[in-house]
Formats: C-alpha cells, structure tokens, sequence
C-alpha cells in the first residue's frame, strides 16, 4: 500500500493558491493520474489527518482564489496545517521546529533523506526571504469575496517549496522509474503539486 505523503498532498492543493492566470499551464494539474508518493515517498511535515482536516475546511476558498489575479493569495490550507503544528505565529515560521519535525519523518527513511531536508528547507527559506515583500503584501490584502479568510502567504510558500524540491530531490534509487512517473517528475519541475 502507497503511504500518502500530506506534505505531497499540501502542496498539491497550495497551486491554487499562486495560480492567477487563467492561462496557466500548471492548472490543468499532471499529465497523468498518478500520486506523487506513488513515485516517490517523501519526507513530510503532517501526518495525513491532520493535513486533511485542513484540506477540507479549507479547499473550497483555496480553489475561488485560483481566479483571482494579482498579488498570489495565502493558502489557508497551508496556514491551517502550519497552525495544526504550532510552527506558524504573526507570519513567521519557527524554522528550527519545522526542521525537527522533518527530520522526525526522515529517521526510518534511506539515510540520504537526511540531507536532502536539511538543503531543502535552506533553500525554501532563502527563496521565501528573496521574495519577502511580495509575501507581505499578499498578507495585506482584503477580502475579495464574502467570507475570505486571509491568510498569511508564507505557509504556502514554504510547503509548496519543500513539496517541490524534495520531489525532484529523490534518490534515483528510491524513485520509481516509468513513464507515468517521468512525467510527473517532469511536471512538478515546473509546477507545485494541486
């Protein structure tokens, strides 16, 4: 049985919280019908109730902003799960804690999984703080529709990062190597998992 990775799964719905272009090839979601865990197993943040907890209060919203165009919108879904691992406060993330709790999922993995964490969250981190002001303007925008929660987009911008780069980072040994994953590997160089 395939273990679904929540963070695979976080990211996979974040998409729609930076998709403002209709146009945009990565809304049509992958090319084929296969989970990325199915590819490759993951490290991750949140065990999959908890994410999907998230995911379901927080979907409908999340696919209404993926009209919008503008600034890219928080990604509630990703703020929820940040909240749901108290690494989240006042639109900081407690990088040493999320890094714990990575690493926490990385101990019964191949050693090398180690490492790669430990770049990926350098790497997401740096490239949250090169963006920095157009994360906090995405902080301060007004509801666009009646009932839109606004969330802080940092959440979304690591979970998204950490969902895409420990993908494409995957072990040749530990990928699974077919066509259909190809593809996927292929797809989410490019776009985050929705």
């Amino acid at each position: 049985m395939v273990k679904i990775n929540p963070v695979t799964i976080c990211v996979v719905t974040l998409l729609g919280c930076y998709s403002v272009l209709a146009d945009n090839p990565c809304l049509k979601g992958p090319p084929v019908p296969k989970n990325a865990a199915e590819c490759c197993v993951t490290p991750f943040l949140v065990e999959p109730s908890a994410f999907m907890a998230c995911h379901s209060k927080w979907i409908g919203q999340t696919k209404r902003q993926m009209a919008i165009e503008g600034i890219p919108r928080g990604c509630c879904v990703a703020e929820c799960v940040m909240n749901s691992t108290k690494l989240y406060s006042d639109g900081k993330i407690d990088r040493d804690a999320l890094t714990k709790l990575y690493l926490g999922s990385t101990k019964t993995m191949a050693p090398e999984w180690k490492q790669i964490t430990l770049d990926a969250i350098d790497g997401c981190f740096k490239m949250a703080d090169s963006i920095k002001a157009e994360i906090d303007a995405g902080a301060l925008l007004t509801p666009a529709f009646d009932g839109e929660q606004i969330c802080h987009p940092i959440s979304g911008t690591i979970l998204a990062c950490m969902g895409m780069t420990l993908f494409a980072e995957c072990p040749a040994k530990l990928f699974t190597v077919n066509e259909d994953c190809n593809k996927l590997k292929s797809y989410h160089s490019k776009c985050p998992f929705l």
